[in-house]
């Protein structure tokens, strides 16, 4: 952080300044002189900047000082050292004495000259030394001629006059924070040294990566970190979150979101999922140091992270490893994400900031297409006559297509399936192509205002912002206002206030339920009755009319308010005491209301619900702050602890069968009222301790601790404690590595090893609760849930071992590590005897492990004066393991989807359990008859897999070859995790233009097509369906070959094959920016300073052979926990809601303008 003061500060125009009586207390023998003036450093505002050239910093010193003002002090530290200092603003110039520059006199340099010239013939140049990027001047920018002692400085406007000897050949010219520039003397090219133009360095490892509770450089971070800064987050698209922003941008970090909707949900996983529960696999989000608490993978108003607005947005640093995340303690174990806002700055004079952007989301051309009318009747049809020739009668869905009476007159065996009759009334008269009715390109409009400033002692950052993101589907809307205030203040030298507050309002529209409707609704129904009234699907069907969804109320508001006020004081030199308290509120609030006519029925059936959600989050944060030098040690450390406390409460009330659907719609009016209400919250107690240790600027140590009481967790077991430790070595500043310093810049071999926890369980899991039970109308209570008080914390132990570079003056720079991350005690609903009345409890079962490779790099391809071309890559894999379950059960088996998940000891998470296939389905019933084996005690044909399979059905191979198929023949057909995934980032500047495009991909992850899935199993239905149903169906296409096994049969079909098991890898160009910034010259002396025009594109296109809409998107969600299949909660269930494809939204394109003001 240090280097990069220095290299914003050193390198503006400097106005001179007085410096301020600041006392300063050191003591040194013997010590080089860098490590003395980064003491100072730390007790002043100031910064040192020097040549290395021309100052050794390793020059011994030796100062006893005790509340020593600031130039007393420099003037004895460099007493006899052949050096003196200048003071400019907030930074001190260490140089040579004597050693000429533009800044003295101009009859000191005339005599300077005329000594030299008595015995050398010198050339005397003149010129000025600026930035390349933004053509401003560089003060203190060294010029040395090459081989001799000579050289001098620019003054404050960037001016500089050089006498250089005749036989000179070249002059450096050296800036900290620029490229250095060699230029050839011969008077031919004397003219170049009047304008010279210096490059900026990558300055990579000073950029500065937030901790908790505390911040560092990259260069001194002993953990695995990911950062994006301000510049990347400008360029996600409109109406992204910052979930979702994500995406492709770090190693190891894995989001996939649902679908474009404006209230999609996102899931965010980081090295693998850490849980059985599926509800506990998400990240740990912090924001400006408070934890947020709200859903994180739902997309609507419950989740706060939406309500967050990018463009407020400073940084978001990505912790993965224990070394980063232990500080973090019992909510770590699934990384940490730190967001940090922003704030103004010092001395800044009033800056404000107006964005307006507009965009159009239109859906993106696919081959998955519903059917139209035609379509629809040919498909239902052969459906229809499929089923009553292999069953030999007319079933309940075939009798509203066919002729019943007329079907029980045949009177022979021998009939054929052309010879059933449709019914008159089997089709309706409609012609409607559902997508096109009810979808629309979507418009998204988003303006922001910012003011931002500081004196002396006070910076401050207001901003103000309004998003509207619609949907493609008709009516789907949401609505963000925001708003927020982060102001700090210093009192005197030692005391220092802030306050960040933020508040937010977003209302949403949800009309997600019409993707349940339009791919299934038949197409020749009538969207309307001659009468104009809405034509009521009939009750042979529970697929509502579209319309009767669309005039559905669905609506939600969700209200944030977050304020942290905190108190800061400089105890002594080095040490800071801060006390931070903030204050939580959100509220989530739902109108819901069904029409008659919803879910298919024509009775008298309509429904409201009312329903709001309050939370409070309290939290309380006491830190010790500790920096600093003594000698060659550096030392940073921070004591801390925080209080908690978090509640809930809800309250519902709904009703049903209302007089009227407009004005009679209070929840009094309503044939049948409900109500319910709940209230729970817990408590969290915390102490924690981090110390950063560096030895002679190569050798860092990392120790942190954490000790967490929680509330959720039984008296004896409430305490959870997580220790980490890292060690690192920046090879890079050894000596024997200083002949290649040019081509190696930077070497860090770092590793670490810690614990971080979970408690991914209900908040009184651990006692038995009651609830009421009315007996004989009698008020009463009964056991509602059986507690268990020996429940722990779910422990990781992660180990972390990586290698950080910069090769060829950081041009090229990057990371490779290795992770290990080993669960315990996991948490999972298991069995219990059936005499306990109830059917699980929670309990601590087994272990899992995540192991993984990370590996990112960003390389210069292009660095000219006004030319620069990067591209970044990363990639990661992660492999999770089953390690041990109970110690009785080798494997678990979940209940979603029929038994094909499973936990086996030593298998895979994530792994699909079915059956193979030959690759294609039975081609004959002579082919079925051969596999089939005689029974040796009766004599009787035994079945292959079942009583009645036929040409069409799947071809499953038998495994274990006993000649029949059971489920000891079901094998692993894929993982729904990919083998390897990330992303790819181009970014081109040119002048004032700026591009850049950002690209994700994946690689060998298997999803479950659930819409085949179901397609197959159901068999004939009144729905209309996908033209891929129809292309490679067998029903259809009476090929062997086809990928769908033959419809209509579910107990022959309703198992899992590798045919509904299909390659989600992908390649896919996520977002595109394009940003031009006008001419500053044309806003010279003006209030308006930069005009910035942006040009965005999101999801331009995708490869892939998946046939779905989106390889990645449509999956189920992923928090399960209060869905329940069969007797266990679906909570259990590791995240396979995301191995599961649903299509039901298509994929879409985000085109975009933008227009940013800056006034200053």
């Amino acid at each position: 952080m240090r280097k990069a003061i220095l290299v914003s500060l050193f390198c503006l125009i400097l106005a001179a300044n007085s410096v301020y009586a600041q006392e300063i207390s050191i003591s040194f023998t013997s010590t080089p002189l860098k490590e003395v003036l980064k003491a100072i450093e730390k007790q002043s505002e100031y910064t040192f900047v020097y040549n290395n050239n021309l100052v050794d910093a390793n020059k011994k010193v030796s100062i006893e000082a005790k509340k020593m003002e600031l130039r007393p002090l420099l003037d004895q530290i460099l007493k006899n050292t052949g050096y003196e200092y200048k003071i400019v603003d907030k930074q001190i110039i260490i140089s040579p004495v004597n050693f000429p520059n533009q800044a003295r006199s101009g009859k000191e340099l005339e005599k300077v000259t005329q000594q030299v010239s008595g015995n050398q013939e010198f050339i005397t140049v003149s010129g000025k030394v600026v930035s390349a990027k933004d053509k401003q001047p560089i003060v203190g920018a060294y010029l040395t001629v090459s081989n001799t002692k000579k050289g001098t400085a620019t003054d404050l406007d960037g001016n500089f006059t050089l006498q250089i000897p005749v036989n000179a050949k070249n002059v450096s010219v050296m800036c900290l924070g620029y490229q250095r520039l060699d230029l050839s003397v011969n008077p031919a090219n004397l003219s170049n040294f009047k304008l010279i133009m210096l490059e900026e360095s990558t300055q990579y490892l000073n950029e500065v990566v937030v901790q908790g509770y505390g911040s560092t450089t990259i260069k001194d971070a002993t953990g695995s970190v990911s950062r994006l800064t301000s510049k990347e987050i400008e360029t996600v698209p409109i109406g992204s979150s910052v979930q979702g922003m994500l995406q492709g941008r770090a190693a190891g970090v894995n989001v996939m979101i649902q679908s474009s909707s404006p209230t999609s949900p996102i899931n965010v996983t980081i090295r693998g999922v850490s849980t059985l529960s599926s509800y506990g696999t998400q990240p740990l989000w912090v924001i400006d140091g408070v934890p947020d608490y709200s859903n994180n993978t739902s997309g609507d108003i419950a989740n706060s992270l939406y309500n967050l607005n990018l463009t407020d947005v400073e940084s978001i640093d990505i912790l993965k490893d224990a070394s980063a995340t232990a500080i973090y303690g019992s909510r770590a174990a699934n990384g940490v994400i730190i967001v940090t806002t922003k704030k103004g700055q010092k001395g800044l004079a009033p800056t404000i900031d107006f964005n307006l952007r507009s965009g159009v989301q239109l859906q993106q051309k696919s081959d998955l297409k519903t059917l139209n009318v035609d379509e629809f009747k040919y498909y239902t049809e052969t459906l229809a006559r499929e089923k009553i020739n292999v069953d030999g009668s007319v079933g309940y869905t075939e009798k509203l297509f066919f002729d019943e009476s007329k079907f029980l007159k045949i009177n022979t065996s021998q009939w054929t399936a052309d010879q059933l009759m449709l019914r008159s009334d089997a089709y309706m008269t409609g012609n409607i192509d559902w997508w096109k009715e009810m979808t629309d390109p979507a418009y998204t409009y988003q303006a922001d205002l910012s003011l931002r400033g500081g004196t002396e002692t006070t910076n401050y950052y207001v901003s103000f912002g309004y998003t509207d993101v619609g949907g493609i589907v008709k009516g789907g809307k949401s609505e963000l206002y925001t708003g927020r205030i982060n102001l700090e203040t210093e009192v005197g030298k030692l005391l220092k206030f802030g306050v960040n507050a933020s508040g937010s309002n977003r209302r949403a529209n949800n009309k997600d339920a019409l993707l349940s409707s339009i791919p299934r609704f038949r197409p020749d129904f009538e969207a309307y009755n001659p009468d104009g009234s809405i034509n009521i699907v009939p009750s042979n069907t529970t697929i509502e009319n579209p319309y009767i969804t669309y005039l559905n109320r669905n609506d939600g508001i969700g209200k944030v308010l977050n304020a942290t006020a905190f108190a800061e004081l400089k105890i002594i030199p080095g040490l800071k005491f801060k006390s931070a308290g903030t204050i939580n509120y959100s509220s989530s609030s739902y109108d819901i209301f069904n029409k008659k006519g919803t879910r298919g029925y024509d009775s008298n059936y309509n429904y409201r619900s009312l329903s709001i959600g309050e939370s409070n989050t309290l939290v309380w944060d006491n830190t010790l702050n500790y920096a600093a030098v003594l000698g060659k040690h550096d030392i940073v450390a921070v004591l801390g602890q925080s209080i908690e406390s978090y509640k809930y409460k809800n309250l519902r009330a709904s009703g049903t069968g209302f007089p009227d659907e407009k004005i009679l719609i209070n929840i009094n009016s309503a044939a049948t009222t409900d109500g319910y209400s709940d209230e729970y919250g817990s408590r969290l107690a915390s102490f924690f301790a981090r110390v950063n240790y560096k030895y002679m600027n190569r050798y860092l140590v990392t120790a942190t601790f954490r000790a967490d009481g929680s509330s959720k967790f039984g008296p004896n077991n409430r305490w959870g404690y997580f220790p980490s430790g890292a060690l690192a070595w920046i090879i890079s500043e050894e000596k024997f590595m200083q002949p290649i310093n040019n081509i190696v810049p930077y070497l860090k071999l770092r590793f670490s090893m810690g614990e971080s926890g979970s408690q991914n369980l209900g908040y009184y899991d651990w006692m038995t609760t009651l609830t009421a039970a009315p007996y004989t109308e009698q008020a009463g209570i009964k056991p509602s849930n059986l507690g268990n008080p020996s429940l722990q914390w779910e422990n990781s132990t992660l180990t972390d071992i990586g290698i950080d570079f910069g090769l060829l003056r950081e041009r090229l720079r990057g990371t490779l590590g290795y992770y290990s991350k080993k669960v315990e005690n996991l948490i999972y609903s298991g069995s219990v005897p059936v005499n306990s009345s109830f059917q699980t409890i929670n309990q601590n079962i087994g272990s899992i492990t995540n192991r993984g490779w990370e590996f990112e790099i960003t390389g210069d391809v292009i660095k000219k004066k006004d030319l620069l071309l990067s591209i970044g890559f990363n990639v990661a894999t992660n492999k999770g393991i089953v390690n041990k379950l109970d110690g009785v059960q080798k494997e678990i088996i979940m209940p979603y989807y029929y038994e094909y998940v499973k936990l086996v000891e030593g298998g895979k998470l994530g792994d699909w359990y079915g059956y193979k296939t030959a690759g294609r389905q039975f081609a004959t019933a002579e082919e079925i008859y051969a596999l089939k084996t005689i029974n040796p005690t009766t004599g009787a044909q035994t079945s292959y897999r079942v009583s009645r399979e036929l040409p069409g059905d799947p071809y499953v191979l038998d495994q274990n070859g006993d000649g029949k198929i059971d489920k000891t023949d079901r094998v692993v057909l894929g993982n729904f995790n990919p083998k390897f995934f990330g992303g790819f980032n181009l970014a081109l500047t040119y002048k004032n233009l700026y591009a850049s495009a950002v690209f994700t991909y994946s690689y060998g992850a298997k999803r479950l097509w659930n819409y085949v899935y179901d397609a197959v199993n159901s068999g004939t239905s009144t729905y209309n369906a996908y033209n891929y149903l129809v292309k490679n169906g067998y029903v259809f296409t009476k090929d062997p070959m086809s990928r769908v096994p033959r419809m209509s049969l579910s107990y022959a079909g309703s198992i899992l094959t590798d045919a509904y098991i299909y390659d989600a890898s992908f390649i896919k160009l996520n977002t595109l920016n394009i940003n031009y910034r006008l001419p500053q010259k044309w806003f010279e002396k003006r209030f308006l300073s930069n005009v910035d025009i942006t040009f965005q594109a999101a999801n331009l296109f995708t490869i892939t052979k998946y046939p779905g809409f989106d390889p990645q998107g449509n999956f189920g969600s992923p928090d399960m926990g209060s869905s329940y299949v069969g007797t266990r909660s679906a909570q259990e269930l590791i995240g396979v809601g995301t191995g599961v494809d649903y299509s039901t939204y298509p994929s879409t394109r985000t085109f975009s303008l933008g227009l940013k003001l800056t006034f200053k």
